[in-house]
């Protein structure tokens, strides 16, 4: 019997030896001393098995098992979620509320002053400070000036702020739209479609006007529908003291303003700072256009064509051109 296991022995070293020669690529070859060692491993395993009594198929079995015996690798968890992504929230964001004054497409008259005001959200991080400005973007800026601080104070995430610009409309009679932004202490315009006026500015309708509106001296005259003595209400008096001494003088509240040869239109006279002083006639006042407002609160204007004759002892006439507009 042992001369039978020693064959076999011999005879499974050498077919070990031979696949290693003959497989040279084959994963996990069994070569050299690994070979004699499991062909020893073998060759015991067969005696202790036949010394025990066991069976020549018990003893085939076990030698396989210990022939086919590899190690096993474990392989470490591949983790194939994304690693997370830290967010920072933005330093200056604002958001809109509401429109506090002039909704968009409101009607007015060419020149009249107006404030807009928008209430804004702060929705960022940083804490607005005076040193933040609203500023002109595009559009017609409506004499709003390149820009304004928002604040004189401080405005905390989270608060509300109503920010407020003064502007005028525009000579002209049109449909106007200017688009405002706010910028940081830094200069960096943060808003994102920026806040925006829009205006429709309406064309006068005259409500009279002539060229050839003559008044005698001390009488008092109505700018309202052009009527010299007798007039209900008057909105000036045409005042005669001494050669250089002849007046208009301004009547129940109507105000007056110089100034100059080209006639201003409605919206210039709407800007001019009108006031409720005596005009002083002399030549050089002759053909200068005068801004005014009536009693009734029309704005017109005229000029000065003429005042005839130059000595006072005779009686002086005063001929004016003037156009009163009628409001909306």
């Amino acid at each position: 019997m042992v001369k039978v296991l020693k064959v076999l022995a011999g005879g499974l070293i050498l077919v070990v030896l031979l696949a290693g020669c003959n497989f040279p690529n084959r994963v996990n070859p069994v070569v050299g001393d690994q070979a004699l060692t499991i062909a020893a491993q073998t060759i015991e395993a067969e005696m202790t098995l036949d010394a025990s009594g066991q069976t020549n198929g018990e003893t085939a079995q076990a030698t396989e098992a210990v022939a086919t015996q590899t190690p096993l690798i474990t392989l470490a968890p591949t983790n194939t979620e994304p690693a997370p992504t830290a967010t920072t929230e933005p330093c200056d964001v604002a958001g809109f509320i509401r429109d506090v004054t002039i909704e968009d497409g409101t009607s007015m008259m060419p020149g009249t002053s107006f404030t807009k005001t928008w209430r804004v959200i702060n929705e960022g991080t940083c804490t607005w400070t005076k040193d933040y400005d609203l500023v002109f973007d595009t559009g017609d800026s409506m004499d709003g000036g390149p820009a304004v601080p928002i604040t004189t104070g401080n405005v905390d995430p989270g608060s509300q702020l109503d920010i407020s610009v003064d502007l005028v409309a525009p000579d002209t009679p049109g449909t106007y739209r200017g688009t405002w932004q706010l910028r940081n202490a830094n200069g960096v315009v943060f808003t994102l479609d920026g806040y925006w006026v829009e205006i429709e500015v309406l064309e006068p309708e005259v409500f009279t006007s002539k060229s050839s509106f003559k008044v005698e001296q001390t009488f008092m005259a109505d700018l309202d529908n052009g009527d010299s003595p007798p007039v209900e209400i008057e909105d000036f008096l045409f005042k005669v003291v001494a050669n250089d001494n002849k007046r208009l003088v301004p009547k129940n509240s109507a105000v007056f303003s110089i100034m100059d040869e080209d006639e201003p239109s409605f919206g210039k006279c709407n800007e001019a700072d009108k006031k409720e002083n005596d005009i002083v006639i002399d030549k050089d006042l002759v053909g200068i256009w005068i801004c005014y407002e009536t009693n009734e609160g029309r704005l017109g204007v005229f000029k000065i064509v003429s005042l005839k004759p130059a000595d006072i002892s005779q009686s002086q006439t005063l001929e004016l051109d003037y156009t009163t507009w009628e409001l909306p």
